[in-house]
């Protein structure tokens, strides 16, 4: 499994918590590919505006789909004890990785997960007279805590759930 995510820390929160924020929590077996430990439990946080309508309902979206999920929580960085948990969790306490929903840097796949998505496209695709797609063009989507690789060529775009290329 690829884990594209930065671990949080006290910097990223300070500069997130500039403006009034809502952290989705969630259960994250990505974050196990980072450091081949199994003995860590990783956790996803994604961040919301609170000042936004939108953003708002979509982070209480989230947390609906993350309704068998034990790890779930929803944190107000207004409310004071949500804030201190934040800042603990962001000092990576044993046995917790915590990652933010921030790339690193610009997203490119790994070798071995581009040719998982050329062999996915070459199976799953339609293709033009049988040609493979020469120029693919592939941009990495994080939605409610799901990751998708959005895949465009020749006009043409699809997006796929990360785990499915992975596990085909």
């Amino acid at each position: 499994m690829h884990n594209p995510f930065i671990p949080l820390s006290d910097k990223i929160l300070e500069a997130l918590m500039q403006e009034p924020m809502l952290f989705v929590r969630e259960a994250y077996p990505r974050g196990n590919a980072s450091h081949g430990n199994h003995e860590h439990t990783c956790l996803l946080l994604t961040y919301y505006d609170k000042r936004n309508d939108l953003e708002r309902n979509r982070a209480l979206f989230h947390v609906q789909q993350l309704k068998h999920d034990r790890m779930v929580f929803l944190y107000d960085s207004e409310n004071e004890e949500h804030r201190s948990r934040l800042y603990k969790a962001a000092m990576q306490p044993p046995p917790f990785k915590v990652y933010i929903n921030i790339l690193e840097t610009e997203w490119r796949p790994e070798t071995s997960l581009r040719n998982q998505i050329h062999a996915y496209v070459s199976n799953h695709l339609k293709r033009d007279n049988n040609h493979q797609i020469k120029k693919l063009h592939i941009q990495l989507k994080d939605r409610y805590g799901k990751l998708f690789l959005v895949l465009t060529w020749k006009g043409n775009r699809t997006e796929v759930l990360l785990d499915t290329i992975e596990t085909t």
